[in-house]
């Protein structure tokens, strides 16, 4: 409220001014005293406007920002300008910063983080003429392969959502831009996503999937977008029971519900609908219709239009003269620090064997494997999406780093070649594999490990050096090997520094993986860039990386059997699988990290920066562990049924008695922590957090609460967590506060929450495994 207060105060003289001239002759424009609170100016304008100006302010179109409502001039009601996406501003490519996504925040398990997340966020929006972002997404991260997970804040965990999306509505919404929080409801899959009916129970509904966004609107959010889909056989934005009755009465939502693009299938306004999105099919002419002839009460049109306006003046959209434009450059030096900063913040570290990591000054040689060490994947796509000015690749930054300065693509490495016995032979037209030829000597062959053509004679393909068929063949018994032979190039010349001690990067993109395995073992440690991403609008097929044309997985084991030491870092969407864990030394989940990827994971794998982030989400042992039945995803003729009722993410592990791969909340640093003197009551749970290694670091202590077996909860659920900083030697109290609605289940008889009564398990410890303080508590 504070942040709103000194907002309202920075008043510009000039909209003000345009506001009075605007207005009736001889009117004055009495909503524009601030003295007044956002919801009394809201109704005088409301006053003064008619049907149709009303009816206008329920519909917009989409050019320009992804969507617009044209200023009332007479009036002086500014434009709304609404625009992509949840995780940085969409549009102009190279204009705005590419952050870290949603899942990547909610990985970091610090509201401060967030809090930083969003008002930058709120920043550049506003710097570009925006004054509504489409975002952030909250959704629960029910089915993992969701295409849309990386958007999603949640993670897996209704408590972690709810708790992390509270500052990033506050950031951007102190900087004169109204947050929308998408998507409501029950959107947990993009396949069908236009057709699919979710059946969902009531219970299921106020316990898992709207606590993220009862977050958001005890935040103040000023809007929320429903989703796609159907909810128990009726669409999204046209559903009374989750719209006008849950979100509306139950959670206290003040805002306006917009649809997402093309969601509107009727004239819904009675039903909880606010605004449609883009376009006017049913609620421009045909809602003004329907009002004139009373099937409609112009009274929803009021509320509606209510909805809008109070957010409006709350976010000073009237007050300020906002000349931001969709063309505006908004980064800055400091942006792009913050991204680095928070992309590092989010990492977590899976795994690190014999401390791996963090590297220091004896390692003078490391192999780089893979093509996202060049051209690294750092976003999902669709609506999410964000192409920056400049994406910091690790191959650049750690090359960057050693002080290597990365010799220009051409012909500069000429080396002696020889064909060999099982050298590849392909025929020129068809690139079909044939017989290989027999050993014979061959001419000097000019090779550039950069790619490209560096000699007439040659060409490279996917990194493999290819003999054309009209150059200088080689001979077999006294007849021309014709087509195009391959070329086993040279074993690569190091980059290396020119100071001292030298210093050494070696580099496969992995596409020869039997190359990539001889690079790492002529290194100190070897580290892979590997990746899978997803979308928008279809959900993954896989769990697995899918980078190096989906060899990801072999490369890394090859490279495991062959190294000295093995770092493996992983940019994902969501959860994957890792059969490899056991065979490597170190393992970083990056999630989606944004521009600053590569500079981050090197801050991280050299110790400059603690890797503090925990998973948001379980990663399986293994595809398919999650034990999905088709009716429950992707559905059975459109119709996905939530069987599973409480038990999604860790709830399901834990029910089930399975042993994931790593679960929720899991994340090691780079030193160690004793966690003694538990203290609990209803009020809340204290512990003691020493730091027992000999670096400082930082503890995230997780909150979890076992139900008496009467409440037929899952067996843990988080009802705290804390990020603390402790230095060295040092111990930190930490207390983790409780109320009646963390002892509380839904019930449905009566529609409301029901404080539970009897022993409540307390469990608090580093991950939803590795509990390290139980007690006992009694409501």
């Amino acid at each position: 409220m504070a942040a709103r207060a000194a907002l309202m105060a920075l008043v510009t003289v000039a909209a003000a001014a345009v506001a009075v001239a605007a207005a009736e002759p001889g009117a004055a424009a009495a909503w524009m005293d601030t003295s007044d609170p956002p919801a009394a100016r809201a109704q005088k304008l409301l006053a003064a406007m008619n049907l149709t100006e009303k009816v206008h302010m329920l519909h917009g179109s989409g050019s320009g920002y992804v969507g617009n409502v044209e200023a009332n001039t007479r009036l002086g009601i500014p434009a709304l300008k609404l625009n992509d996406g949840p995780q940085g501003f969409r549009g102009i490519s190279g204009t705005s910063t590419a952050w870290p996504s949603g899942l990547t925040i909610g990985a970091s398990f610090d509201v401060d983080a967030a809090s930083k997340w969003g008002t930058a966020m709120g920043v550049e929006f506003y710097g570009k003429g925006a004054n509504v972002q489409l975002g952030p997404g909250l959704c629960l991260a029910r089915v993992p392969k969701c295409g849309r997970n990386f958007e999603y804040i949640s993670g897996e965990d209704p408590f972690l959502g709810a708790t992390m999306v509270a500052p990033v509505i506050t950031g951007i919404q102190s900087k004169g831009v109204i947050a929308n929080a998408k998507h409501w409801v029950d959107n947990s899959q993009e396949t069908n996503r236009h057709t699919v009916s979710e059946v969902v129970g009531e219970r299921e509904e106020f316990e898992l999937y709207y606590p993220p966004f009862e977050g958001a609107v005890n935040a103040g959010v000023g809007s929320v977008m429903c989703s796609y889909n159907k909810i128990n056989g009726t669409w999204s934005c046209e559903n009374p029971n989750h719209l006008a009755r849950d979100l509306k009465q139950r959670l206290n939502f003040s805002g306006w519900v917009m649809s997402d693009w093309g969601a509107t299938h009727s004239t819904s306004i009675t039903a909880g609908l606010d605004q449609e999105m883009p376009g006017a099919n049913f609620m421009g002419d045909a809602l003004l219709a329907a009002v004139k002839g009373g099937s409609i009460p112009q009274s929803a049109v009021d509320d509606a239009t209510l909805r809008i306006l109070t957010p409006m003046f709350q976010m000073g959209v009237f007050d300020y003269n906002n000349t931001g434009t969709l063309q505006t450059n908004v980064t800055s030096p400091a942006h792009n620090a913050l991204a680095r900063e928070l992309a590092a913040g989010s990492m977590v570290l899976l795994k690190n064997v014999d401390k791996a990591l963090p590297l220091d000054d004896t390692v003078t040689s490391i192999a780089i494997i893979g093509d996202q060490a060049a051209n690294p994947i750092v976003h999902g796509g669709g609506s999410g999406q964000v192409v920056p000015y400049y994406v910091a690749a690790p191959l650049d930054s750690f090359r960057a780093r050693f002080g290597i300065v990365t010799p220009p693509p051409g012909p500069s490495n000429c080396s002696e070649a020889h064909w060999t016995t099982g050298i590849d032979y392909r025929n020129q037209d068809s690139q079909t594999s044939a017989p290989a030829g027999s050993a014979m000597d061959c001419c000097n062959l000019c090779a550039s490990r950069g790619g490209g053509q560096p000699c007439n004679a040659f060409t490279f393909v996917g990194g493999t050096c290819w003999m054309k068929g009209d150059a200088h063949n080689p001979v077999k018994d006294g007849s021309a090997v014709s087509g195009i032979v391959r070329v086993a190039p040279p074993a690569p010349a190091a980059n290396c520094s020119s100071g001292s001690p030298k210093r050494c990067i070696y580099y496969a993109d992995g596409t020869d993986v039997n190359e990539a395995a001889a690079i790492a073992a002529m290194a100190d440690v070897a580290i892979v860039f590997a990746a899978t991403t997803s979308s928008e609008g279809s959900d993954r097929t896989t769990l697995n990386l899918t980078s190096n044309n989906g060899q990801a997985n072999m490369l890394i084991e090859a490279v495991a059997k062959a190294a000295k030491r093995t770092v493996v870092s992983m940019v994902q969407p969501g959860a994957v699988v890792t059969p490899w864990r056991d065979d490597v030394d170190a393992i970083i989940a990056a999630f989606m990290p944004g521009q600053e990827y590569g500079n981050a994971v090197m801050d991280v794998i050299f110790g400059d920066k603690e890797p503090s982030g925990r998973l948001p989400l379980t990663f399986p042992a293994f595809e398919g562990q999650e034990a999905f039945t088709p009716s429950q995803w992707p559905g059975v003729n459109l119709v996905s049924t939530y069987s599973e009722h409480l038990e999604v993410g860790y709830r399901y592990y834990d029910a089930k008695n399975l042993a994931p791969a790593f679960p929720f909340g899991h994340g090691l640093g780079y030193t160690t922590f004793a966690y003694t003197g538990l203290q609990a009551s209803a009020a809340g749970v204290s512990v003691t957090i020493t730091n027992t290694g000999s670096r400082d670091g930082a503890a995230t202590p997780q909150l979890y609460l076992g139900f008496p077996s009467s409440a037929g909860e899952p067996p843990k659920q988080l009802k705290g967590f804390s990020k603390v900083d402790v230095k060295a030697g040092a111990s930190a109290t930490v207390t983790m506060p409780l109320n009646d609605r963390s002892f509380s289940i839904w019930d449905t008889a009566s529609h409301s929450w029901a404080v539970q009564h009897g022993d409540f398990s307390v469990m608090v410890g580093a991950s939803s495994r590795d509990i390290r303080l139980t007690g006992t508590l009694t409501v």
